[in-house]
């Protein structure tokens, strides 16, 4: 049996995921066991069925626990936007003298926090310094080796629905597992994903998943601002299945061919796996009517944050919803006036963005 292995739930809109995996050198990871089962997923922060999340969640841990010949007792579970909520706040350390600002300072203001949440309703999940303040006029996101009277940490919190960590602590403990933290998914990504040069000067990250969809604002090492909307991918395909009659599976396969800044002339179409073929131009109209829609919804959400944000910052997309279309960075790009990057998985055997997620799960886990 292999030591130290760390064990990760996400769920995702469309199908529930456990990876197993063990630190390895440079804070780096590898990935020792997987499983997938795909349930019906949650819509506006509650899940469509929830005896299907039950049964999701103990398939996947019976495969992952089969192959690997032993029982999973602590796990990590990941919750996502739409059950998550942020807020944040000022930690503040006055001293007597001036004094130098070192490592277990920092960390003491951390530890010594109070975490008074105004919050009946929602449970902090986890706490990340946005920046700090050395004596009331210095703003910097590394205040260690300063001489300061007082120190500031603006620390943004995020928090967890107390049904959906009510509802997956009952589900846990009945299949056996003993141990379980609860992370946010979209501050995982932030950290994995966006390097910490570009976070410091604030990051925008969208996941469009299958059924929902993030937006996160980043800042330093914690979310300044989260908003979430259930739309994604999975809508592009009930569009497609819906306008032109067909089977959810050829709508699926009409979507994953379709290039979005192709000008048809009419004479161009798409095949699906049952020889079916339809029109260019009538099926990339359907996708970009929907697209347009999570845009608009995308926008509405930028436009809400509290900051004044420049138009020059990009918008950094992943998830499986929207990443797949060919040409999608330059439809976006215009459509939201700023520049757009697509990002995955920076291990070259995950850089799949519908693995985001999980992966950026997994690497926040093994390096708490």
């Amino acid at each position: 049996m292999i030591k130290n292995l760390t064990s990760i739930l996400d769920f995702g809109s469309s199908k529930i995921t456990i990876l197993v995996g063990v630190g390895d050198v440079n804070k780096s990871f590898r990935l020792i066991s997987s499983a997938d089962c795909e349930y019906d997923g949650f819509l506006k922060g509650e899940f469509v069925d929830t005896n299907n999340v039950q049964q999701a969640i103990s398939k996947a841990l019976s495969k992952v626990e089969s192959e690997l010949n032993f029982k999973i007792t602590e796990l990590f579970v990941g919750v996502p936007a739409e059950f998550c909520y942020v807020y944040d706040d000022f930690l503040t350390k006055t001293f007597n003298k001036k004094t130098k600002i070192t490592n277990k300072i920092v960390d003491d203001l951390f530890l010594n926090d109070r975490e008074d949440n105004p919050y009946t309703t929602h449970t902090i999940i986890n706490k990340a310094p946005l920046f700090f303040i050395v004596n009331d006029d210095n703003k910097t996101n590394d205040p260690v080796g300063l001489i300061a009277n007082k120190l500031q940490a603006r620390t943004s919190y995020v928090l967890v629905e107390n049904q959906f960590k009510i509802l997956v602590s009952g589900i846990l403990d009945g299949l056996g597992v003993k141990h379980y933290d609860f992370l946010s998914n979209s501050l995982a990504e932030v950290l994995y994903l966006i390097d910490d040069y570009k976070r410091n000067e604030g990051a925008i990250i969208v996941d469009c998943g299958h059924l929902t969809t993030s937006v996160a604002l980043a800042l330093g090492a914690g979310i300044k601002e989260l908003k979430s909307f259930s739309l994604g991918g999975g809508h592009i395909t009930s569009d497609l299945s819906r306008v032109l009659d067909i089977e959810f599976e050829d709508a699926e396969c009409l979507k994953c061919q379709a290039i979005l800044t192709l000008n048809p002339t009419g004479a161009e179409f798409y095949e699906t796996d049952s020889r079916r073929k339809f029109g260019v131009k009538n099926v990339n109209e359907i996708i970009l009517a929907r697209i347009d829609r999570i845009v608009e919804m995308i926008k509405k959400c930028i436009d809400s944050f509290e900051m004044d944000l420049p138009k020059f910052l990009p918008i950094y997309l992943t998830g499986g919803g929207l990443n797949l279309f060919e040409g999608i960075s330059d439809y976006l790009r215009k459509s939201v006036d700023r520049p757009v990057e697509l990002i995955s998985p920076k291990a070259l055997l995950y850089r799949k963005p519908d693995l985001s997620s999980s992966i950026s799960l997994l690497n926040m886990a093994i390096n708490l």
